[in-house]
This record gives structure tokens, C-alpha cells and sequence, in this order.
């Protein structure tokens, strides 16, 4: 009699913790995963289920071109499972819930804009996602540009978010932390790399930076002799140079003609300040009338340099202007192959215009 209580009450108590663990077990899942329930019938088991997340390659469909997928703040792995099966990336056994969770138990994946590599497969995918690695992206400005060039590209940058809107250039300039009124030529045209979502004003101080330091570097090197007082009337003057040729070559040539002429006096009779001083109104062509207007910056009608640069030159441009060839050369013509004829007398400049330019 009493073995036989016994027994009861060992399969009693049997039965009991059984169920205790279950709830246990039940509870634990319940608690840290959000009570998410997949409503998808599953084929595969969970080894399975992790075998295709680790050998079967995500399906792109984008030819050479890079496939880009957000993820937005707050999401979860099931939103960000659907919407990649719902743009065809994945199948319903590759975002298989029970297998994420087996494979990645504690993940937390992190908003941002991510490239979709071809032949990766899910289980590369779902760890840069929790690991945080996004598509780096990148912006490109050329030598020679203007700042309204700059600002077109950085509006028209899908993944750059505009915080200046239509804030003043002075006051773009006070934030940048700059004396001088205008942007143009104190940012360096370079190619800058970002993640979505960082600012127009993030690339702005990143180029101001940078021109700040390649500026400094070559004021430092200078040749003392050029008749420029600040690393500011540089850059004016290395502008010029930037816009004026684009033959590497023949920079260090360019700005020994200008650095001549500021020697005895002379105009600068730069052309491309013609151009930056009408603004929207040049029609294509440089004309008498517009040689003739006076601006601040035509330099057929000021003396000495411009108000300011017409144009962000690049580091080649600032070390020509600031360590010009030896020449005697004051006049330069195009052969309209982007090379020039460089020219000692007015005689000579003018035999040089009748044969490239006029008579062409």
C-alpha cells in the first residue's frame, strides 16, 4: 500500500514539474520576442531553416546597378523580413522567423540605408544589418565648380538632408566659422563620402576643414617672392588659374602670366572674371559689351584681383599660383584643344589671336 502511494505520488509530481517547465518555456519565448507569433506555415525545421539562410544567396534583380534597402526606424524583424520578400529579395523560407531567431537571438537591427550584395545570403544580410554596416555613399565636386553648383548637388542628393534650406550665405559662412562673407573658393572640391541621412552643412564644415589645411600647407611653401599678402588673395588668384586651363601642364605656366602682370601693374584680363561677374546674364559668349561692362569682377576694368574667387580651386591650382613657373610670358591665347600659346609682347599675343582665334 504504501509503495503504491509512493509511486502516485512520484508520477504526480512528474507530471507536475513537466508542466511547470513548459510554462516556464513558454513565458521565456513570450517575454523576449514581443509575443510575435508567425502566422506562415513553415516546410523546414529549425536546422534546416538555418541551412538556408547561410548557403542560399539573396535574389537581385538589378543588373550592375546597386540595389539599396532602408531600414526605418523602429522596424522589426518581421517588417524588414516582409518588405525584403515583398521587393523579391527574399523567399518565405529565407525569412523563415524561427530561423532568424535561432541564428540571431539577441539582435537589435539598426536603421540606416544598406546595399544589397549579389551572391550574398541571408545570413550575411541579417548580420550587417544588426552589426550596422550601411552603404556608404558618395559626392563628388568637381575642380573649378561654384558654390551654386555645390548647392544643387547637395538639394539633389536623395540621401542628404537639407538643413541650411534658404539660410543666408553670410550666415552659412558665420556657422562654418569663416570671416569672409561669400563660400566661393573656401570649400575644397573633393570627392566626400557619408551615410544617409547626414546634412548639406556636415559637408559643408568637412570641405571648409579641408581647404583650411590644404590652403595653410601651401602658403607655407610659397614661393615669397609672388606678390600675394594673404592665403585669401591666393585663392582668389588660384581660381583664376583653376578656371582659366584645365591642362595640368600648362598651370604653373597660366600663373606665372598673371603673377607677371600683377608684378608691373598690369590688368589680370582674365576672361572667366568677365563670365563670373554677369552671372545668370552670360549668353554662352563673351561679347565687346560684356568686356567693356564694369563689374567687381571683370578684370579688363578693375585693377589688381577680384572681390573675391570665382571658383573653388583644387590643390594643383593653389600650389601653381603659390610656386609659379619662372616665365616672361603676359599674354596666353587657347588653340581650342584646352593648350594655350603663350606669348612675351602684345606683337606676339596678337599674331597668336589672328591665327587661333580669328582665323579659325
Amino acid at each position: 500500500m504504501l509503495r503504491r502511494l509512493i509511486a502516485i505520488l512520484l508520477g504526480l509530481f512528474i507530471i507536475l514539474a513537466l508542466l511547470l517547465g513548459s510554462a516556464y518555456g513558454g513565458l521565456y519565448w513570450w517575454f523576449h520576442h514581443g509575443g510575435e507569433v508567425s502566422t506562415r506555415a513553415h516546410s523546414i525545421d529549425g536546422a534546416g531553416a538555418i541551412e538556408v539562410l547561410e548557403e542560399t544567396p539573396i535574389n537581385l534583380y538589378a543588373g550592375d546597378g546597386v540595389v539599396l534597402f532602408e531600414i526605418p526606424r523602429g522596424a522589426h524583424r518581421r517588417g524588414i523580413a516582409r518588405s525584403l520578400e515583398e521587393r523579391g529579395f527574399l523567399t518565405p523560407q529565407q525569412w523563415n522567423q524561427w530561423a532568424v531567431r535561432l541564428f540571431m537571438p539577441n539582435a537589435r537591427f539598426q536603421a540606416g540605408v544598406y546595399a544589397l550584395n549579389d551572391g550574398e545570403t541571408p545570413a550575411q544580410l541579417w548580420t550587417r544589418f544588426a552589426r550596422g554596416n550601411q552603404h556608404l555613399f558618395s559626392i563628388t565636386f568637381v575642380e573649378g565648380s561654384e558654390f551654386k553648383h555645390w548647392q544643387a548637388q547637395l538639394e539633389a542628393h536623395p540621401y542628404i538632408r537639407s538643413q541650411l534650406g534658404d539660410t543666408p550665405v553670410s550666415e552659412i559662412m558665420s556657422i562654418l566659422g569663416s570671416d569672409h562673407g561669400h563660400p566661393e573658393g573656401l570649400l575644397f572640391p573633393d570627392t566626400y563620402r557619408f551615410y544617409a541621412g547626414t546634412t548639406d552643412l556636415r559637408i559643408y564644415q568637412q570641405a571648409f576643414q579641408r581647404m583650411q589645411t590644404v590652403l595653410q600647407q601651401e602658403w607655407e611653401q610659397r614661393d615669397r617672392t609672388v606678390p600675394l599678402s594673404t592665403p585669401y588673395e591666393a585663392l582668389v588668384l588660384a581660381s583664376i588659374v583653376e578656371r582659366e586651363t584645365g591642362a595640368t601642364h600648362e598651370r604653373g605656366l597660366v600663373a606665372s602670366v598673371f603673377v607677371n602682370r600683377l608684378h608691373t601693374g598690369m590688368r589680370l584680363q582674365s576672361d572667366p572674371t568677365i563670365i563670373y561677374g554677369l552671372g545668370d546674364r552670360y549668353r554662352g559668349v563673351i561679347y565687346r559689351s560684356d568686356i567693356q561692362e564694369h563689374t567687381p569682377y571683370n578684370t579688363y576694368r578693375i585693377d589688381g584681383l577680384p572681390p573675391t574667387p570665382i571658383a573653388m580651386p583644387g590643390a594643383a591650382a593653389i600650389r601653381a599660383t603659390l610656386q609659379p613657373e619662372s616665365s616672361e610670358y603676359y599674354y596666353f591665347v587657347s588653340r581650342n584643344d584646352g593648350t594655350h600659346v603663350f606669348s612675351r609682347t602684345l606683337a606676339e599675343h596678337n599674331r597668336a589671336v589672328n591665327q587661333y582665334q580669328r582665323n579659325r
